[in-house]
């Protein structure tokens, strides 16, 4: 199974997306591997070398 989400605090001063992979056995999660990005600005680095564009 594979959830997508949006997390974010209350007061929406923090942003993120996580996917979760489930593996499944006898209908048990046997064990999940979650990815998460932080919506905030690009770190100095990325910038530097000009990677990646803003999504709106």
């Amino acid at each position: 199974m594979i959830t997508a989400a949006h997390v974010h605090t209350k007061d929406g001063t923090l942003s993120f997306h996580v996917v979760s992979f489930f593996r499944m056995e006898d209908n048990r999660i046997i064990s999940v591997d979650e990815y998460w990005g932080d919506d905030g600005p690009a770190p100095a680095w990325r910038l530097d070398k000009k990677i990646g564009r803003k999504i709106s």
